[in-house]
């Protein structure tokens, strides 16, 4: 569709004007593909993904049949955050119209004065909407348009009834316009009791993202994430990113990470008092923060433009988790980047989610601790050739040519870079982080000798043997197990024994007495996408005297081809 410019639209001239203001000229397919279906009076089902423009796609129509000066509502914006909420008001707001701007955490008098001044439009959320509603201050019965924007994610926040309820307050000949960036079942379900024969606009259709958006990957065991975040931080250097994570209490843990790896960072999540999390996402917009580590839903509504990397510290839950949090990044053309941390378990779903959105991934090999000083060394020679660029200070020259008279350049150097913090953060940087190991080839793998032997070797004497549900498949090595091990059970590395690691499990030997409190502490602790599994192996059963495991007898054993165990960890 070829775009015509809105100097060509049968617009107010002050709408024209204002979006030139803005340096807005030309249409987004979706706000061309509206217009003339909203200016027919069209109900609307717009599938399209954040960030092509919707605010406009359904404001400019509403302020072209706006009739002038205060009075009764006349359209209602419904959004799920109060974020998005303020971004819609604000984008409306630049056109030459202030709404009503209703939503939780607002202070009431401020909402009272500009219902009560007759403000045209109201935009909120819906339960401050329908708190609004039971209080009488708000009257809907005038109004001629309905929108809900974000309406998927007005369903997963759990405001289906306050939904309902809006609709019994509006006209039954209102027009409805439904934005959504997905159409699950329950989203299809609304919009039939919501819209009259309604035209369906699909910009963006299915699970696809903008094609500005590079994804990338990179392969790590959960506990290790913080590690591999920190090093791909300082050597992709993003701009602007949000960090998501799943919970609160990840979300303030990995800030507070990041800020002592000397990071401008800082977490947003639900329980926060509304002026904390205005005051941070204000400076995130005005660059004071780097980065945002939030939660899914303390991030939903944010539109910040400029944010050039989205870092998952995990696999999403499911596609409709990855499109929305990625589309914070890639918007009106620019590029982006999207980063997901994926640990060996998760790599087969992940791949699954990303396949139904057809993006290309990139699979990269994680930085390490040499990677990092090596970008930061780079950064470094740059910042001191930039300052050379713009001169040097007379007095400055000359105190170095003093210095230099009678002390070695190099040393001069060391001395001057030992006072700089820049210079001594290059030398500290960066982590080696384990890499999990790749998989065998896909053919069946049969067990060794070695395998079969150590799954039939008795624990020493005194010692028994805890079986755990991961091994070499899931990228575990000997180094890993001990650490997770330390972690799940508190134990320092020398209260285990014997250690065997196989395709699909281990084995390890603690005191006979502590093996049930072992099993027990490593049940459930997590490990990827899921949980460990532990059960403590039966103790063998006395044999016979003169035989061997597998059934040799002695004299065989020691007819040359005694059984050898593998290579195992310290047993005592």
């Amino acid at each position: 569709m070829q775009s015509v410019p809105f100097s060509q639209w049968e617009l107010r001239v002050g709408l024209v004007a204002a979006l030139a203001e803005q340096g807005i000229t030309v249409p987004t397919e979706v706000q061309q593909r509206c217009w003339p279906l909203v200016q027919a009076g069209r109900d609307l089902l717009v599938q399209s993904r954040t960030g092509t423009g919707k605010t406009l796609a359904f404001g400019l129509p509403i302020l072209q049949g706006l009739p002038d000066g205060p009075g009764p509502v006349d359209a209602l914006v419904v959004l799920p955050t109060r974020e998005l909420a303020m971004q819609v008001a604000t984008a409306l707001g630049r056109l030459g119209v202030r709404p009503a701007l209703l939503y939780g955490g607002g202070a009431y008098s401020e909402q009272f004065r500009d219902l009560r001044a007759g403000a045209r439009i109201v935009v909120g959320t819906p339960g401050r909407l329908c708190d609004h509603l039971s209080r009488g201050t708000l009257d809907l019965s005038t109004c001629r348009t309905l929108v809900l924007d974000e309406a998927d994610e007005i369903l997963d926040l759990g405001f289906a009834d306050e939904v309902d309820r809006l609709l019994e307050a509006l006209p039954t000949g209102r027009q409805s316009l439904l934005f959504s960036a997905t159409l699950p079942p329950d989203m299809q379900a609304l919009a039939a009791k919501t819209l009259r024969d309604p035209e369906t606009v699909a910009v963006s259709t299915g699970l696809s993202v903008a094609v500005e958006i590079r994804h990338v990957a990179y392969e790590v065991h959960r506990e290790f994430r913080s590690d591999a975040l920190s090093n791909v931080l300082h050597v992709e250097n993003p701009e602007l990113a949000i960090i998501f994570c799943h919970t609160r209490a990840e979300t303030e843990e990995l800030a507070e990470r990041l800020r002592g790896d000397g990071f401008r960072a800082a977490a947003l999540h639900g329980d926060m008092a509304q002026a904390e999390r205005t005051r941070t996402l204000n400076a995130f917009r005005r660059r004071q923060l780097r980065l945002l580590v939030a939660t899914d839903v303390a991030a939903r509504g944010i539109d910040v433009r400029g944010v050039t990397h989205v870092f998952n510290l995990a696999v999403p839950q499911s596609a409709e988790v990855y499109i929305h949090r990625v589309g914070r990044t890639g918007r009106a053309g620019d590029s982006g980047t999207a980063v997901t941390f994926v640990a060996p378990r998760d790599a087969l779903r992940f791949r699954r989610l990303l396949a139904s959105a057809k993006v290309e991934l990139q699979v990269r090999p994680l930085p390490q601790a040499e990677d990092v000083r090596r970008r930061l060394r780079e950064s470094y020679h740059a910042t001191v050739c930039r300052r050379l660029a713009e001169g040097v200070d007379p007095g400055l020259r000359l105190l170095a040519e003093e210095l230099l008279a009678y002390l070695e350049p190099a040393d001069a150097l060391c001395a001057l870079l030992g006072g700089d913090p820049a210079a001594q953060a290059v030398l500290g940087a960066g982590l080696e982080v384990p890499v999990p190991k790749k998989p065998r080839p896909a053919a069946p793998v049969a067990r060794s000798a070695a395998d079969r032997v150590a799954s039939a070797s008795p624990a020493q004497p005194g010692r028994r043997q805890v079986q755990v549900n991961v091994g070499r498949r899931d990228g575990l090595s000997l180094a890993t197990l001990v650490r997770l091990l330390r972690k799940a059970t508190g134990m320092p590395a020398r209260a285990f024994g014997a250690i065997t690691i196989f395709p699909h499990n281990s084995v390890v030997e603690v005191r006979a007495e502590e093996a049930e409190r072992v099993a027990h502490l490593i049940e459930g602790h997590p490990f990827g996408s899921g949980v460990l599994k532990a059960r403590c192996l039966p103790r063998p059963r006395p044999r016979p005297r003169g035989s061997w495991p597998g059934g040799l007898s002695a004299r065989r054993a020691s007819a040359g081809s005694a059984h050898r165990s593998p290579a195992r960890r310290g047993g005592r």
